[in-house]
């Protein structure tokens, strides 16, 4: 079985060096276990990398088949994800799976097992391949779920619920990329992140995409990594951004990282009756950030 596993870096050489070393040790764990060995090849993007980080990876893993990418330096999550998808897409036929990883993600020793069991899951009772989101938790708290998946409560208000391990496969609406196995029949149906998206939400995209399909996006039974939610609350953001001024919210929001532009994509994409109203919104947020966050708070 042959994986093809796919990564971006930006000046995080001890995380990324730590989520490698991870992967090879839950590599050897499962090997050790199983006759049908997993192979992988490494794709990472190293956009523009001032702390060595691409030389960190050649001098620690120089027995391994790892591809480092050189980006632009400004490609950012989603544009360097699409960077090393592309370059593993022209051996596309020698995968039988992608799997996306962050690379301030630490992956347990059942990583494999569980996101295989996932898929034989999947072929038993959906009766084809499918995408699976291994589930993460706290780094210091490894009873708090991290990421994962969710399912949609409310699409026009945008509402979701946050699915918790239990011990088997659940379907779900949206996921994330800390931890993401990609079937290569799926890739085949429906490509790869899609070009519009700078930064953030490629893989919630790629999810809610293939649901429309009717292909099935499923959740591993447990956890199988350790990542940590270093995003701010949402009162956090509200209350930075009511404290800025209007040229200074303007700045904030037009940065790729925190991009209106990504989110309001998003939206168009998968929830295109809510557009207008967020779109509104979207302007409310960068010119009348009190009211804004009032009118927000009663809706939710």
């Amino acid at each position: 079985m042959k994986i093809a596993v796919l990564l971006t870096c930006f000046n995080r050489k001890d995380k990324t060096l730590s989520c490698l070393t991870s992967l090879y040790q839950a590599l050897c764990i499962y090997n050790n276990k199983v006759e049908d060995k997993v192979e992988l090849s490494i794709y990472l993007t190293d956009d523009g990398c001032t702390d060595g980080t691409g030389d960190a990876v050649r001098d620690n893993f120089s027995n391994k088949n790892i591809t480092i990418l050189k980006g632009t330096g400004n490609l950012y999550w989603a544009g360097g994800m699409r960077f090393a998808w592309n370059e593993a897409l022209k051996k596309h036929n020698e995968w039988d799976f992608y799997l996306l990883l962050n690379d301030d993600t630490d992956l347990l020793d059942n990583l494999f097992e569980e996101l295989l069991n996932t898929h034989k899951y999947c072929i038993e009772n959906y009766k084809q391949s499918g995408i699976y989101s291994g589930i993460t938790s706290s780094k210091s708290d490894h009873n708090k779920m991290t990421y994962g998946g969710d399912i949609w409560k409310n699409k026009f208000l945008g509402t979701s619920m946050r699915l918790k391990p239990i011990g088997r496969p659940q379907l779900c609406d949206i996921t994330n990329a800390n931890i993401l196995l990609v079937s290569k029949e799926v890739v085949d149906k429906i490509g790869i992140f899609w070009e519009g998206y700078i930064h953030g939400r490629a893989d919630n995209d790629y999810s809610n995409q293939a649901r429309k399909k009717g292909i099935p996006v499923l959740l591993t039974a447990n956890f199988c990594g350790r990542c940590d939610n270093d995003h701010k609350s949402s009162k956090e953001i509200a209350d930075i951004v009511k404290s800025m001024s209007l040229s200074e919210r303007k700045k904030y929001f037009s940065y790729p990282i925190r991009s209106n532009k990504d989110y309001l994509k998003y939206i168009q994409r998968n929830m295109p009756l809510r557009y207008p109203m967020v779109y509104i919104g979207r302007i409310l947020n960068v010119y009348f950030p009190k009211f804004y966050y009032r009118i927000n708070n009663t809706i939710r």
